[in-house]
Formats: C-alpha cells, sequence, structure tokens
C-alpha cells in the first residue's frame, strides 16, 4: 500500500461516541464528603450587584468574631464558601443569624449531598421569632412549639435556667420560608369566647 492510499484510508476514519474511550471514577462519595465539606457552610448574599469577597470578609470577620480563621471562596454568582477550622466557631455562627452584608440577608446553609451548588437550596433561613400576648396558661414549651410550627419549622424554644417560658413574649428559633410572607398575627381559638391575636415579628 503506497503512502497516499494509506492516508486516503485514515482519512476514511471516524470515531463514534460509543467506540471513544471511557473513563469511569468511582470514590466514595460518603467519605469524601465528610472530609471534603466537614466544617463548611455555604452562603448567598442576596444583593443584586456583585460582593467582593475581601469587603465579605472584612465584614464578617468584625460580626463573627470567630476564635479561628474563616476561610472564604467565591463559588460565582454571591454565593461563597465558608471553611471553619473549629467546630464551635461553625456552631456559633449557625446559631448566632440571620446574618447581613450591605443591609440584606446571608442565606447560610450546610452543603447538601456532595456539594453541587445548582442543588443547594437559599429558601429558608432560621430565625428568632418573637410572639406577643400569649396568655400566661399557653406559655409552656410544648405549646409554644406547636404555636411556632404554624409559622414554619421549630428549631428552639427560649426558656429561662429552669425550663419556664414564662415572659412578657414568646422567642422561638423557627425556619422560615424567604420566599412566603411571614404570618404576622397567629389567633388562639377560644370555645365560645372571642379569639385572641397574638402578633408575631422578627
Amino acid at each position: 500500500m503506497d503512502t497516499e492510499e494509506l492516508i486516503r484510508k485514515c482519512k476514511a476514519i471516524t470515531i463514534r461516541e460509543e467506540d471513544r474511550p471511557q473513563m469511569s471514577v468511582e470514590v466514595n462519595t460518603k467519605a469524601k464528603r465528610r472530609e471534603v465539606l466537614a466544617g463548611c457552610l455555604v452562603g448567598n448574599v442576596l444583593l443584586s450587584r456583585s460582593v467582593n469577597k475581601e469587603g465579605l470578609k472584612s465584614v464578617l470577620q468584625q460580626a463573627w468574631r470567630t476564635f479561628k480563621e474563616v476561610k472564604i471562596e467565591s463559588l460565582g454568582s454571591n454565593i461563597f464558601m465558608f471553611k471553619f477550622v473549629a467546630e464551635a466557631d461553625k456552631r456559633r455562627v449557625t446559631m448566632g443569624g440571620p446574618w447581613h452584608f450591605d443591609k440584606v440577608l446571608i442565606v447560610l446553609t450546610e452543603l447538601r449531598g456532595i456539594g453541587e451548588i445548582s442543588k443547594q437550596s437559599f429558601t429558608y433561613v432560621p430565625f428568632w421569632v418573637q410572639i406577643r400576648n400569649v396568655p400566661i396558661a399557653c406559655m409552656e414549651k410544648d405549646f409554644l412549639h406547636e404555636l411556632g410550627g404554624k409559622i414554619g419549622e421549630v428549631e428552639e424554644v427560649e426558656t429561662d435556667e429552669n425550663g419556664d417560658c414564662i415572659e412578657e413574649l414568646a422567642r422561638i428559633r423557627i425556619t422560615i420560608n424567604i420566599t412566603q410572607p411571614l404570618k404576622k398575627i397567629l389567633f388562639l381559638k377560644q370555645e365560645c369566647e372571642t379569639d385572641i391575636p397574638m402578633p408575631s415579628g422578627v
């Protein structure tokens, strides 16, 4: 076979997709998730303009006052990953929110799955909700937990050192869907009596 004939035959060769070399990589995703995502939070700054990473870091360092440095990485579209060295710092930041930057909310959440950004949800935020005008007879933990459940998912009901809830107002930490308006007034229905309005707010 001469050289020109060889070149002609080679040009006629095509590679179908199914003929291309395939590479399959298997990883222990659960182990990788624990290893890589441990100590991480991901946050979305709900600002219409682009957020400067260094500016955000400066503001949050002052607000969070963590014992160890927190590493911040931009993931695009005002989404950032926060890597905590100390678990205590991460827990304090999580429980101390919600946090703000430039007067807008930062939605912080644990990374889900193996950390695909497109699959992270930035819809729910925990708030300390105050509910007023709760009758004294109803100022007990189980009732307040049920009451808070009318607003969102209850994480905690504030009590004193004795476990009592009797205060001027009830404080309940509730995870709320921020795309929906907050229920401003709850009503306690009474048999044969007027319903009792209980205003709520954050």
